[in-house]
């Protein structure tokens, strides 16, 4: 078949645009170090990338998420062992007054007040702003004198006393500390009329002391009790609930971080109540007898946080080992990413060089020909 001057210039550009479409290629994987671009090029393999990075997503939202616990955990036990010194401050004055001692025990009460004072401020910590033990109520402070309105309807007011009252004042106040009303409870006389020892709860009708009604929110109140003329220590209740701190770690894995401030502190607040109000009995061995049946139970709640801080330890311990295995699994799944999707730069460099100094001898050789072609044609 005779070959024509046409045919050899149809097929000499045929194969410069198969030459120009390769050098095109290598260029854009020099220039995005990708091996391609275009699902349509490789679909198996963009499959396989895509389940690489939907891998490498999952694990850094795990990551993420143990991060989030580690730092929770952390600063929980940094508020709990603060809180384990204030315990063991109480404890030791227990014992040293359970002894007999009763000169310095108006100084041991103040002493008392002020531990729970620190332990209040401890239970109430707030961690990114949310209050870490009040369970999934993490906007109330979980030990505090408050109550709310919601709808105009006020929820019951709920304290605790360390012993059975007279008569109890209740005064609720507004964000200034204004009174808005004053509630009082018991008729002076029959000890328990005024909240007997343990959890009391009083019901209000949400109107102020005119007799309007108040609106919406939260509000704070004082409790101001005794007992035949002597005063009964008043201590906050639990404001939150009994949820925990849940994150997800893993596929179809969850681990429940404590968040029930209940579990850790109700009891530690009821016994050293119960600790200061002995201390300013006025008989004195009533009071050693009071003082002295008070170290047990407060014992016995001073475990129950080494064991909430033991717990939280073998947690701490949990989330970094799967820590570290997703760092060593991330690395692994980021190397076989790479393997498919990166292109190796030094290689793509080279396979470049060569396909411009091919596509330069190719234009040159083609030159020639249609040079050589055009010159017969004109003999």
């Amino acid at each position: 078949m005779r070959v024509t001057t046409k045919m050899m210039t149809a097929d000499i550009a045929a194969q410069l645009l198969k030459q120009t479409e390769a050098l095109q290629k290598s260029q854009k994987k020099v220039a995005t170090g990708k091996n391609f671009q275009r699902i349509s090029e490789d679909p198996i393999a963009t499959g396989r990338i895509l389940d690489y990075h939907r891998i490498l997503s999952s694990l850094e939202q795990y990551r993420q998420n143990i991060g989030r616990g580690k730092t929770r955990l952390k600063y929980g036990e940094t508020v709990l062992d603060s809180a384990s010194e204030s315990v063991q401050t109480a404890r030791n004055i227990a014992i040293e007054n359970a002894a007999g001692s009763t000169n310095l025990r108006a100084v041991a009460a103040e002493q008392i007040a002020n531990i729970r004072d620190q332990l209040r401020s401890q239970a109430n910590s707030k961690l990114r702003n949310r209050y870490i033990y009040a369970g999934h109520q993490t906007d109330v402070p979980p030990f505090a004198h408050r109550v709310e309105i919601n709808g105009g309807v006020p929820a019951d007011i709920d304290f605790g006393l360390a012993a059975d009252a007279t008569d109890a004042v209740i005064q609720i106040r507004g964000a200034n500390g204004s009174v808005l009303r004053t509630l009082t409870v018991g008729d002076g006389i029959t000890p328990g009329s005024g909240g007997t020892a343990g959890v009391n709860s009083v019901t209000w009708n949400g109107l102020d002391n005119g007799g309007a009604a108040i609106a919406d929110g939260d509000y704070y109140f004082t409790v101001t009790a005794d007992s035949a003329g002597m005063a009964v220590v008043d201590y906050e209740t639990y404001n939150g609930d009994t949820g925990d701190f849940r994150l997800i770690i893993g596929e179809g894995l969850q681990i429940d971080l404590n968040a029930d401030g209940s579990r850790t502190f109700t009891d530690l607040f009821y016994q050293l109540s119960l600790l200061q109000q002995a201390l300013q009995d006025p008989n004195p061995s009533a009071a050693t007898a009071r003082i002295a049946a008070v170290i047990d139970p407060l014992n016995n709640a001073a475990d129950q946080m080494q064991q909430v801080r033991a717990q939280a330890a073998v947690q701490f311990q949990r989330l970094e080992t799967f820590e570290n295995q997703y760092a060593r699994l991330d690395l692994r799944i980021e190397e076989m990413r790479s393997a498919v999707e990166d292109a190796d730069v030094t290689q793509a460099i080279v396979e470049l060089q060569s396909l411009e100094n091919a596509y330069e001898t190719s234009l040159a050789t083609a030159a020639r020909i249609l040079q050589s072609s055009l010159l017969q044609f004109l003999k």
